[in-house]
This record gives structure tokens, sequence and C-alpha cells, in this order.
């Protein structure tokens, strides 16, 4: 019995791919179509953060859909904080502000599920930011050297006070790892500070430091944050490179005890320590 050409179709059709025999493809919702619109105009500036969206009457019309599918593609974007919706008369949905926190919740939790620790994020970050430091140096070295000394002037004012340092120490880093002109790198960097300042210490106790101890840890802060914005503003970059490695490995040996640096990564939000 010969077969039929329709026969002979499928039987090539089968062996050209013998690994989709079967299988379905997922075609994308209406909704989840409609949000990758709005998500890619967001994406490419032609919606900017505070500015709001056409009303659901108008997205219904621009996309040809039902009520429910405009309400399911902005909970879809409301879930990922791109968006915020405000339900009633007088509201509708506007841009969010760009938020680290967004992408470091979700960060989180897929180290939490490889097990991660939070040496590891130190790890890290003891990667980039050195090399940050290295980058400014030999891109903008007198304006970010003048951005780092104001910071430094500001925290030798407070040293001797009550105040925390963990403000100005914060802006510190931020400033040293923008003067790279990476962007990319700033957003990982900035990505992991949220990851660190998350993390649950209350469950694994940080070290006792005492007041003097505490002082001891500013004035190295101070020294080497002096030390990094000279090495700076001569534009030597390896020295500003190994200067900066050198206090964060000193500081994760200090601060991390060895049982904070094998507690596990978490998505509870925390204060960040003291500095």
């Amino acid at each position: 019995m010969r077969s039929s050409p329709n026969d002979d179709e499928r039987d090539k059709a089968r062996g050209a791919v013998p690994g989709l025999a079967g299988r379905r493809l997922r075609v994308p919702k209406a909704s989840e179509l409609i949000a990758d619109a709005i998500r890619a105009q967001i994406a490419r500036g032609e919606i900017r953060p505070g500015s709001p969206l056409p009303n659901e009457s108008e997205l219904m019309t621009h996309f040809a859909v039902a009520r429910p599918t405009v309400r399911e593609a902005l909970r879809i974007l409301e879930a990922e904080r791109l968006i915020h919706v405000v339900r009633g008369a007088g509201g509708g949905a506007r841009v969010r502000e760009p938020d680290i926190r967004a992408a470091s919740g979700h960060c989180a939790l897929l180290l939490q599920l490889q097990g991660a620790t939070i040496a590891d994020v130190y790890e890290v970050r003891l990667m980039l930011e050195p090399a940050a430091a290295r980058l400014a140096a030999g891109r903008a070295p007198r304006q970010a050297s003048r951005a780092l000394q104001a910071i430094v002037t500001e925290e030798e004012r407070l040293v001797d006070r009550a105040s925390s340092l963990a403000g100005p120490a914060m802006r510190f880093q931020e400033t040293l790892v923008q003067a790279s002109g990476n962007p990319a790198l700033v957003l990982l960097v900035r990505l992991l500070h949220d990851l660190v300042a998350r993390q649950a210490v209350s469950r694994v106790p940080m070290i006792d430091v005492d007041d003097a101890g505490r002082d001891r840890l500013r004035r190295r802060l101070i020294r080497a944050q002096r030390d990094v914005a000279a090495a700076i503003a001569d534009g030597r970059g390896a020295d500003a490179e190994q200067l900066w490695r050198r206090y964060l490995s000193g500081l994760a040996a200090t601060v991390l005890g060895d049982l904070q640096g094998r507690a596990p990564v978490t998505r509870h939000a925390a204060a960040a320590p003291e500095s």
C-alpha cells in the first residue's frame, strides 16, 4: 500500500525535528503581549517615570482587547514594580521610578534557592568595587577625587560624634562606582549593596564592637577612603584598586564573623550595620 502525500509530509516533519513530536508551543496571552509592549516603551524612555499611562478605555481601543485583558496586563506590570496603580475615581496607572529593591528581591530568592551565603555576596563585591576604583582613576580622576574627598571631609566631622557614618560611607561607595563610567558595573554594585542591606542581621548577630572598637573601624574607613581618593586623583588606578580591595578584605574579616559568613542569603529586609 502506497503512502499518501500527507503521510510523507508528516513523516518528513517528524524526521526533521523528532524532539518536538507531541509537544505544544505556548502562545503568549494577549495580556502578556500588552505588558511586553508597555514595558518596552518604559525601557526605551518613551514613557518616563511619574508619567501616567493611558486610561483603560484608551488601552482597550489601542490594543483592541477587552477590559479584563488590559487589567491583567496592568497587574503584570504592577507586580514587576514598573507601574503604580491607584484604584477608584481619579486613579490610574503611573510609571514608577526605577527600584533596585525589586531586582534585589528576585536575586535574593534565586541565591537562596542555590544555597548562596552572605560571604558569597561579599566575595563578588570584593571583585567589582576595587575594579571601579581603577576605572575611576583612568576616566575621571579629578572629578571623582573631589567628590570622594568631600564625603571624607563630612565623615571626619562626624567621627567623634554619636552620628552614624553608614550614610556617608554608602555615598562614598556609590560615588566611587559611578565614577567608573560603566552603567552595568554601577547597577551590579547597587544590587550587591541592597542584597547585603536586606539581610536579616538580627538572625545572625554581628560581632560585638564596643565604643573603642567602633572608633577604630571608623578611622580605618576614613584612612582607606582618603588613600583611595588620593590615588584616583593621581591617576594611579592599580594603587586605587589594591587599596580598596585591601580595605574591603579587612572589613569582611572583621565584621563578617565565621558564623555570619556562612549564613544563607535571605529575602528579609533589615537595616545595614553601622559603620
